[in-house]
């Protein structure tokens, strides 16, 4: 499903890229978060939630008049001295303490101004959790709806904010076989300061929310609350 969706941007893409429009524009971006994530590994499991964690984002989008495409990548490590998130197998489900968790991000994502200042966009998401000190991986992929809006303060700071979610995506354990499927959705609300037509700063508040159901019919759910600052390079092509 992942390669599929992934063709099916890709093909948007190409589509905006070779359309005849005026307004173009190249924005490559860089994100620093301080992160915390902290959940339950449902009724019959444990709390669990991080010492410290964060992670440091990379992103590149292209805007050509109301359309948009955009790659965002996201990585970073998230220490749990007690209990933490379980591990999944297709026969169950594993208790897990002590670990150092990496999560990656990878985001593609087209969309649609139908509005002067807000959007509508498709996201293809995938997060990977990967256990460092054990053999362990779980890998949630899905397709999702947002939309994204910001509102001009005066010629140097404009608000922004925006609003995914997904449905239904599948989860996958090491050896790449399904052991559930959940729900996601982030919110993420900021600022940005403009030094000049090429170069802004940002920062805000982010959340992700995720709502695993696996085959055994357990449950786990866990959030990631984070502060971020970032830096965009724009121009126009």
């Amino acid at each position: 499903m992942f390669l599929r969706n992934t063709h099916f941007i890709f093909l948007l893409f190409i589509i905006t890229m070779n359309t005849a429009h005026s307004d173009q524009r190249l924005t490559f971006g860089a994100k620093l978060l301080a992160a915390g994530w902290n959940g339950d590994n449902g009724i019959t499991g444990t709390d669990f939630e991080s010492d410290e964690g964060g992670q440091f984002g990379l992103n590149v989008s292209y805007k050509i008049d109301k359309f948009y495409a955009g790659l965002n990548l996201q990585r970073g490590e998230y220490d749990f001295v007690n209990d933490a998130p379980d591990k999944f197998t297709v026969s169950g489900r594993v208790p897990s303490t002590n670990v150092k968790i990496q999560q990656s991000d990878l985001d593609l994502l087209v969309g649609y101004y139908f509005w002067q200042q807000v959007s509508l966009f498709v996201d293809i998401k995938r997060v990977t959790n990967n256990w460092q000190n054990d053999p362990y991986e779980q890998k949630f992929t899905g397709l999702g709806l947002g939309a994204s809006g910001y509102l001009p303060l005066d010629k140097y700071w404009t608000l922004f904010g925006s609003f995914g979610f997904i449905g239904n995506g599948e989860i996958k354990n090491t050896n790449d076989n399904k052991v559930g499927e959940g729900n996601s959705w982030a919110l993420e609300i900021g600022t940005v300061y403009t030094i000049n037509d090429k170069h802004f700063i940002n920062g805000g508040v982010k959340t992700r929310n995720y709502e695993f159901e696996y085959l055994d019919s357990t449950k786990q759910s866990y959030k990631i609350n984070a502060l971020f600052i970032g830096y965009n390079y724009s121009f126009s092509l």
